[in-house]
Formats: C-alpha cells, structure tokens, sequence
C-alpha cells in the first residue's frame, strides 16, 4: 500500500511517527490505517499514534510517543524539553510531560505526567512537537537535574538571565518554584554575596570552625581562608560569567597561592547548593591532612 508522499515526508520530519488525525488530514480512512497496521507497514505506538514500521525506534520518536500518548495537547516538560531544545546532554531515564488537569490515564514506565495549566508563552512548538518554551525548559531542568542546564544554556547565548526570571515571576507559586529562585540567585548580580552565604551555611551545618572571609595572602584575596592550617577555599564563577582572561587569572592565582604553601580547593556554586556534604567532606580531608603533617 503506497502511502501519500506528503504524508511520509510529515511521518519522517516527525521521527516516523503519524497521528490519526495527522492520517485522516491526508486522506486515509480509519479503515485504511487498520490495512497498515495489519500488513506490518505501520506499527500502532498508543491510541491514534503509529509509527513507520521501516524507521527505527530512537530517543526522539520514544519521547514523541511519551508526550503524545497523553494527547494531543500535551507538552513535552523538563529535563527531556531541555534535551528536546538542546541544552541537556543526554535524554533523561523518566520523561515529563504536562497533560491537561482533565488527564486521568494509567502509568506508564519512564513517563511523568504533570496535570497543570501553562502560560501561552511557556509553549512552543519545536521540531514538531509541543515542548515547554526553552527559559521554562532550562529552569525545570535544572530543578530535575542540575545547575549544570542553566550554565550551558547562558554560556551558549541560547537564554537570557532576564527570560529565566521573567518565566520564574510567572511560576513563582507553582510546584519547583523555590529551586529555581535558589538557582537565579546564583547567576544575577547577588551571586557572589549568595555564593558566600552557601559556603558559610555548609561550615556552620558540619560545625567547621576556623575560617576567615576575603583574607589577604600572597597578593590576592582568599575566598575563605584556614589560617592555622593554610587551607585556601576558592569559589569558581559559573562558566558563562568567565572568558579565557578569566579563566588564565584563576589558574595563576591557584598556582601562586600553592607556591606560597597553601593547600587550595576550588568549588563552583553549584557544588555549594547541590553536593554541599562533598563539599563539608573535601573541606574536612584537607584540614586532617595538614594537621597531621604539621
């Protein structure tokens, strides 16, 4: 059975995947999806959604049929819309979508529904399939995963600091709110205060004691400095605030601190918020190992 080429070219642009309406828009009868179906042309995939039996099942068509078998409606969310959009390294284990509040189906391995209403503006459609727009998708992202999507997606220009705030006004009382107000705050203009007050809230909750703030040594200005043990903490920038000048300064400073005798550990801000017992730990090590050589 031939089927229509505008048809096929729609299926292949949309990872091989067809809807029924898709289907019916392009002149097939209910009764001639079942023929496919039937001779092992088309593969049904979920209710109304069939796939191109000679194209292969891949991560785009597996996460199409994620956020289509909710509806038609639906919007790919999260992590996966952060993939989706490019910013995301890798598709994640379980993909969100938002389906209608109306949304009453089973579970499914893999999949996250979230029945929720969203702002026109936090909609688009990309690659053919509803996704949530990428200030959105970058913020939940990071919320589902790490600091991590925010940094890529700034250091590559694909969002604005002003967009990911304007989506936060949006959902400030909605679900992950308070994780994405924790996370802007790290990459407005308060972040290197914000960065201080994480580093010293981590020392205070493992009850480490000895520091001094901004301590002068060797010509430059230690972060937070051990004095007795002459261990130096060091906060990095987020990658998209730093360029190569930058990035050659710390590495001078790091090398001029050590030649002086200090033991220097460099964080970034994200470590600060999300593994701040890592942080506690290596802090904790460094002060051992140089009161047991002293």
């Amino acid at each position: 059975m031939v089927i229509p080429t505008a048809l096929r070219t729609l299926a292949l642009a949309h990872d091989g995947l067809v809807t029924v309406d898709e289907a019916h828009e392009h002149g097939l009868s209910n009764g001639a999806i079942a023929r496919r179906v039937k001779s092992g042309e088309w593969v049904r995939e979920a209710h109304g959604l069939y796939r191109l039996a000679d194209h292969p099942v891949t991560n785009r068509s597996r996460t199409r049929v994620a956020t289509l078998s909710v509806s038609q409606d639906a919007v790919l969310s999260g992590l996966a819309a952060a993939w989706w959009h490019g910013v995301a390294t890798k598709r994640p284990a379980v993909v969100t979508v938002t389906g209608p509040k109306s949304w009453k189906g089973t579970a499914v391995k893999g999949r996250k529904v979230i029945r929720r209403t969203l702002s026109g503006a936090d909609v688009v459609v990309h690659k053919g399939l509803r996704v949530t727009a990428l200030p959105l998708s970058v913020l939940e992202g990071a919320v589902e995963d790490s600091m991590d999507v925010i940094d890529r997606a700034l250091q590559r220009e694909k969002v604005t600091v002003e967009a990911l705030v304007a989506v936060y006004q949006r959902r400030r009382k909605c679900q992950g709110a308070a994780e994405m107000g924790k996370m802007l705050v790290l990459v407005g203009s308060g972040a290197r205060s914000a960065a201080e007050r994480l580093a010293v809230d981590v020392f205070e909750e493992h009850r480490i004691t000895g520091w001094v703030a901004n301590h002068p040594a060797a010509g430059y200005v230690i972060d937070f400095a051990f004095l007795a043990e002459k261990v130096a903490v060091e906060i990095d920038g987020m990658a998209y605030h730093r360029d190569t000048e930058v990035f050659q300064s710390d590495r001078t400073r790091r090398n001029v601190l050590i030649t002086a005798g200090w033991t220097v550990l460099n964080f970034t801000w994200a470590d600060l918020l999300e593994k701040p017992g890592y942080v506690a730990a290596q802090v904790e090590y460094a002060l051992r190992q140089t009161q047991s050589a002293g």
